[in-house]
């Protein structure tokens, strides 16, 4: 945990650090980095105002009840996806449900429009299961 002013950054949390992070809303904001490791903050908090402190880079994301939103910056589908199943004990230390819905926003950095399915965290478990985009028309 590092305190910067009103910032607090967890790695990899415990249930116990999820009551600190969630404020008055079940809103987390973070990033999943390769080694399956999680950086997760308050979701009231910006990923702007913390990433000049972050010395590593990875794919963003906010969790929100039982939405998990990442947010796409040309990073590969197999990649997010491996590395939402090695942050698995992070994101249930969150309380992020397995039937919890996962969003792809390619807008906000790429500003591209992708279409996909409606994906559960526990489908990213399935064998055969590949996050990927709808097919194209």
């Amino acid at each position: 945990m590092s305190n910067l002013d009103d910032l607090f950054l967890y790695t990899n949390p415990t249930r116990r650090d999820a009551k600190s992070i969630y404020r008055d809303e079940k809103y987390a904001r973070g990033i999943l980095l390769k080694n399956g490791d999680i950086i997760v903050w308050s979701g009231d908090i910006m990923h702007t105002k913390v990433m000049p402190f972050l010395t590593e880079t990875g794919v963003h994301f906010s969790v929100f009840n039982d939405k998990l939103e990442i947010c796409w910056q040309f990073e590969s589908w197999a990649d997010i996806q491996n590395r939402l199943v090695r942050a698995k004990q992070y994101l249930d230390n969150l309380g992020f449900p397995e039937d919890g819905r996962i969003v792809i926003d390619t807008r906000y950095y790429t500003h591209t429009d992708v279409d996909f399915p409606q994906i559960r965290y526990a489908q990213l478990f399935e064998e055969g299961f590949e996050l990927k985009p709808l097919a194209e028309k």
